[in-house]
């Protein structure tokens, strides 16, 4: 750890935590080696106990608003970019009532979301920031899947949504564009898939800033006794391939666990959809992390039939546990496997090609083989969060000379 008097003063952006979903916690789990970088402080405009736990353990100011700013779900709000526009009142009202949060800031980590990008209107622009872009907006710039319904209806025609999104697109444009324009600006995405998304949407040429997995913390077990379930995490929706994992387990006897839950209704469509394709279909909100890991080590597999994720930690979290991933041929997933070597990469349509992967998976040579391979991958890629707080230091120790 360098000394406290030469360590930059790093705030750490986001504007909120409410999900709490892969990109809440990968943040979470890396403030502990970004503490040995940085002197750090974080800001957000909705918090969760566990950053605020976290945050408590390793002394690190945490700056939340009085008044918690909510990403509003209407669909009017949607059209009128009604949260965007409240996010920013919201960090502008953050700022009048604690100033002290940027006082003395050498550079800005600002991780996109809801309500994150917004926050450019309380930073001075002698401060350098540095955006980790996990994606670009991906409801508003072309990928239909986010519109489309649990089943994969889309609820209007195509055609009329991109037209009813034209004021939030563009708002969206504005405020990347304002931080793109300055000079100590930089983005990075979170896979070279994103990396290649936002030159396309955005214009912009970005470094690549990988997520981190600590294998520590995820112990192989030795399990001869193989489940006959497959299990799939994220929350539930067609974006996540949720509906079509069942679809493909239909006729195999295998079952599904979910983890990450959903809305309501959505989990009663799958569950109706299960029944009636006599597959065995089980639902979690959230499991704690013990929990998680003897689910997945007894699974015969971890599955993701997810469109064009950016990057993907379910397969890594996989290998860490010694369990197979097999995931649809698609979006980030590539950076983590190598097709019959870590893992399988299948093509969306095709369920006899995942039916004999499914087969392959319950193999203890492959089990082992993979599980090694995607480990060793890991380790190369330096997923440990030590290894992503020194990726971070170089990016913002050239933003900062």
């Amino acid at each position: 750890m360098e000394p406290a008097s030469q360590r930059p003063s790093l705030l750490i952006i986001k504007g909120s935590f409410s999900q709490y979903g892969g990109a809440e916690r990968d943040i979470v789990r890396q403030l502990e080696a970004w503490k040995k970088f940085f002197d750090l402080r974080i800001a957000t405009l909705n918090s969760h106990f566990e950053l605020e736990q976290e945050a408590t353990r390793l002394d690190i100011p945490l700056f939340i608003p009085d008044s918690t700013w909510s990403e509003s779900s209407s669909a009017f709000s949607r059209i009128a970019a009604t949260s965007s526009k409240t996010a920013t009142k919201a960090w502008k009202s953050f700022l009048q009532d604690k100033p002290e949060t940027m006082q003395d800031i050498d550079a800005i980590h600002l991780v996109t979301g809801a309500g994150s990008i917004e926050s450019i209107s309380i930073i001075p622009e002698d401060i350098p920031i540095h955006v980790h872009m996990l994606e670009p907006n991906r409801g508003l710039h072309g990928e239909t899947v986010l519109w489309a319904k649990i089943d994969g209806k889309q609820p209007r025609p195509v055609a009329l949504t991109r037209i009813l999104l034209t004021i939030p697109r563009n708002r969206d444009l504005k405020l990347v564009n304002e931080i793109a324009k300055r000079p100590n600006s930089s983005f990075s995405g979170n896979s070279e898939y994103i990396k290649n998304r936002i030159l396309e949407v955005h214009n912009i040429e970005a470094e690549v800033l990988l997520p981190c997995v600590d294998l520590s913390k995820w112990i192989i077990q030795e399990n001869n006794l193989i489940g006959d379930y497959v299990v799939t995490i994220g929350q539930a929706s067609w974006v996540k391939g949720t509906w079509e994992c069942i679809e493909m387990l239909t006729g195999t006897e295998i079952g599904l666990v979910h983890v990450g839950g959903g809305d309501q209704n959505d989990i009663k469509q799958l569950k109706e959809l299960a029944k009636k394709n006599n597959v065995k279909f089980e639902v979690s909100q959230r499991l704690e992390h013990e929990e998680l890991v003897q689910l997945l080590s007894s699974s015969l597999a971890v599955v993701s039939m997810a469109h064009k994720e950016p990057f993907g930690l379910t397969p890594v979290e996989a290998h860490a546990v010694g369990v197979p991933s097999l995931m649809v041929n698609e979006g980030g997933f590539s950076s983590t496997i190598i097709d019959g070597e870590s893992g399988r990469l299948l093509p969306r349509n095709d369920y006899t090609v995942w039916h004999s992967a499914l087969k392959e998976a319950a193999i203890p040579e492959n089990r082992k083989k993979w599980s090694a391979k995607g480990r060793e991958i890991v380790n190369h890629l330096a997923l440990d969060p030590e290894g992503r707080a020194i990726e971070l230091q170089k990016i913002i120790q050239r933003l900062i000379q």
